[in-house]
């Protein structure tokens, strides 16, 4: 497990802060929420750029 430290402004912060009370989530499951849909996203697309080069190869 690693430690990440951010400087945001305490307006961006309170900013967060509502879209997670809005969620019910806290801050930290927000953040851990936003980065698994961002890599989720990015192995998706490597997978779709994988299965069009295979794709290509076998035409």
């Amino acid at each position: 497990m690693r430690e990440i430290k951010i400087d945001i402004l305490d307006k961006d912060y309170l900013d967060f802060l509502s879209v997670c009370v809005d969620e019910e989530l806290s801050v930290e499951d927000k953040l851990k929420n936003i980065i698994k849909y961002h890599l989720i996203t990015y192995r998706n697309r490597k997978k779709i750029r994988n299965q069009k080069l295979f794709s290509d190869r076998i035409k």
